[in-house]
């Protein structure tokens, strides 16, 4: 999409500018990004932990508190449930690494191979662990629909606590699960949304606080466990599994990156700082978004999250740097399975002709199931669509489809889904997500039928200006502006990220030099004149420009290189000017 097809408007603040100017000793240009960020004084940008959110506001939190610590007490067997992502791997290893901070080892995790089991706590998963001798099921970033596997758990007096972050079903559906602490529940009072990991940091700093009350440290003659040793593993989360960062979670966030860049962190993460070429001391959202997450991700998508809690979990550097080389390569593996399947998306889109389409369901047979968000993705940012990617799933009959859809702002993309099955009940197998995102199963004859139910759906549901293609941004920069103290001042306010989105700028500018750089010669490295001066830009997958003159969406970042820091602009989007 370039320019040409869409509308730039800068985002307007609110009126606390000279405020935030006063309080903050920032720039007026920041002051405008924060104010339209409604950041209204200066207590809404302190990230201390100590301002945290209690967590008496959640759901069940003292019922699944108090369970967990009976459980302790008689030694019973505890299975951690996780997901196959890095929000569920980094949730699960922050819940095995608590309980062996308090000395407890009667807990084991499982995690559903995505292949045989599909997302969640199935009916078929829980079977498969029936005969582990579990007596309390702990499911981390998922659960909230799992009403068979849960039913299932119960026939075989088995407990469920369930911690979830997704949104649930009508009540009437819930799983008679022992308890549900999942901060989106309909009786829910808790001000912020949370990633899995963030709920079951929450839920374990509970069971800590009754520990305490209880005497249990006392009597072993152990220290209570710091719970903000595991806030690297939770900003990890959180950042990927982009859930908006609210106040709440931005501190939670940046919390852990300050201990990350203290190196204060997990020896796992540490070992994948190496394999990515992450700096440490300045680790952000964006290496955690873009270079750690993915190579977590990568083991759930390909092979067996569970390398990724191995790696989370150990104490022994060799053995991180061993199980990161391990993802490194998975994730390359990735990459290009992801390169061949975006190529066929996007052949597959070129023969849809019905231009009034608002949707895109896409398939083929040669598509692999765990990489079909990140295609669905792409097919998002190249038609700001929502998209839904199907791919055969493994050993089902009837063959089903599996699907993974992203959306766009105004169209929440669970509650179309929820708007089909009402309507249409059992053509969806299963379904779940959020607003930004969701995965769904549905039988493969049923595709052509879905995909114009689908379309529909979406008409339906979507906000008036969903499909307007408008882009928000701070405004046109002065070239007294870009330098790096601009970018001290942005890096200052650290966490970026969803609903509180990294300052993004707009302008036209002159070519003066152009080279394509990288492994690929895939990137192209520009130097631009900006009002008297040149700075350097960079645009991703971009070929060569055909043109003297662009405009251009961009971020500001910091360059380093052979130690010497500049100011760099990071183009998202570039349309050639005539």
């Amino acid at each position: 999409m370039s320019l040409e097809q869409i509308k730039v408007r800068t985002r307007e603040p609110g009126e606390s500018v000279e405020r935030i100017v006063d309080e903050m000793n920032v720039s007026e240009t920041m002051a405008r990004i924060l104010d339209s960020r409604g950041v209204k004084s200066v207590q809404d940008t302190t990230y201390s932990i100590r301002d945290l959110e209690h967590p008496s506001q959640m759901p069940d939190i003292d019922q699944a508190a108090n369970r967990i610590v009976e459980a302790i007490d008689d030694l019973e067997e505890i299975f951690i449930c996780g997901d196959f992502d890095a929000d569920g791997a980094t949730a699960t290893a922050v819940c095995l690494l608590f309980f062996r901070a308090i000395g407890f080892h009667h807990v084991d995790f499982r995690m559903p191979d995505r292949f045989r089991f599909g997302y969640g706590l199935s009916e078929a998963f829980v079977r498969s662990i029936l005969n582990d001798g579990a007596n309390l099921l702990i499911t981390v970033d998922n659960g909230v629909s799992s009403v068979d596997g849960v039913a299932l758990a119960n026939e075989h007096d088995i407990d469920v606590i369930v911690t979830d972050h997704h949104i649930p079903p009508e009540e009437e559906r819930l799983p008679q699960a022992h308890s549900i602490v999942n901060p989106k529940m309909h009786n829910s009072q808790f001000p912020s949304e949370p990633c899995g990991c963030g709920v079951v940091f929450y839920l374990l700093a509970a069971v800590r606080a009754k520990l305490i009350e209880t005497g249990y440290f006392e009597e072993y003659e152990i220290e209570p466990p710091n719970m903000a040793q595991w806030l690297d593993l939770v900003a990890v989360g959180t950042v990927v599994d982009m859930v908006p960062l609210d106040l709440n979670n931005r501190r939670l966030v940046n919390s852990g990156l300050q201990r990350m860049r203290a190196g204060d962190m997990r020896p796992g993460l540490r070992a994948l700082c190496e394999v990515s070429k992450t700096s440490i001391s300045s680790i952000g959202t964006q290496d955690l978004g873009f270079k750690l997450g993915p190579r977590i991700n990568a083991a759930g998508r390909l092979d067996d999250i569970s390398v990724g809690v191995q790696l989370l979990t150990t104490d022994n550097n060799e053995e991180a740097r061993s199980l990161a080389r391990e993802l490194q390569t998975l994730n390359t593996n990735r990459r290009n399975i992801q390169i061949t399947m975006n190529t066929k998306a996007h052949e597959e889109l070129s023969l849809l002709s019905d231009e009034e389409r608002k949707s895109l369901c896409v398939y083929h047979p040669d598509f692999h199931e765990g990489v079909v968000g990140l295609v669905a993705t792409r097919l998002v940012e190249a038609t700001a669509a929502p998209a839904i990617v199907f791919a055969d799933a493994k050993n089902t009959e009837p063959p089903e489809l599996k699907g993974s859809a992203r959306s766009v702002a105004g169209v929440h993309i669970r509650d179309v889904l929820a708007y089909v099955e009402s309507r249409h009940p059992k053509l969806i197998l299963r379904y779940g997500g959020h607003a930004a995102a969701a995965g769904m199963s549905l039988y493969k004859g049923n595709f052509e039928r879905f995909k114009s139910l689908f379309d529909d759906a979406v008409v339906t549901l979507a906000s008036a200006d969903a499909f307007d293609g408008i882009v928000y941004t701070d405004g046109e920069l002065h070239e007294n502006d870009i330098n790096l103290d601009f970018v001290n001042e942005i890096e200052r306010f650290e966490p970026w990220g969803n609903e509180f989105e990294r300052p993004m700028f707009h302008g036209v500018f002159d070519i003066v030099a152009q080279r394509t750089i990288g492994r690929d010669r895939n990137h192209l490295k520009l130097t631009l004149q900006v009002g008297q001066k040149c700075v350097q830009a960079i645009s991703f997958n971009q070929e060569y420009l055909d043109a003297d003159r662009i405009e251009m969406l961009y971020r500001l970042e910091r360059n380093e290189y052979a130690g010497i820091s500049t100011v760099q602009m990071i183009a998202d989007k570039i349309v050639e000017v005539a």
